[in-house]
């Protein structure tokens, strides 16, 4: 059984998305942490897109730029978690 290409792509996406943030910010936290803020950017993306918000343009089923913000936003404000946490003392 083949897996869907849209399926295939959004996996793509959010592996790209989260080795660039790992790239990027080095001292990150938990990789799986980074993982899941990719995924729930995907998630968040597509809802917005299917909203009819920054749903152009589209590769195949999904909406790479709508993905793209949401990513970012939720990469950016688990960034400022963590950044929090250490400088808290946690």
């Amino acid at each position: 059984m083949r897996p869907s290409p849209g399926l295939v792509l959004a996996a793509l996406l959010v592996v790209v998305a989260t080795q660039a943030v790992r790239f990027a910010i080095p001292g990150r936290g938990p990789y799986l942490w980074t993982l899941l803020l990719s995924v729930a950017g995907l998630i968040g993306g597509e809802i917005l897109a299917a909203a009819g918000h920054l749903a152009n343009p589209s590769v195949g089923v999904i909406h790479p730029l709508a993905d793209a913000v949401v990513m970012a936003a939720l990469q950016l404000g688990g960034a400022a978690l963590i950044t929090a946490g250490h400088s808290s003392g946690e």
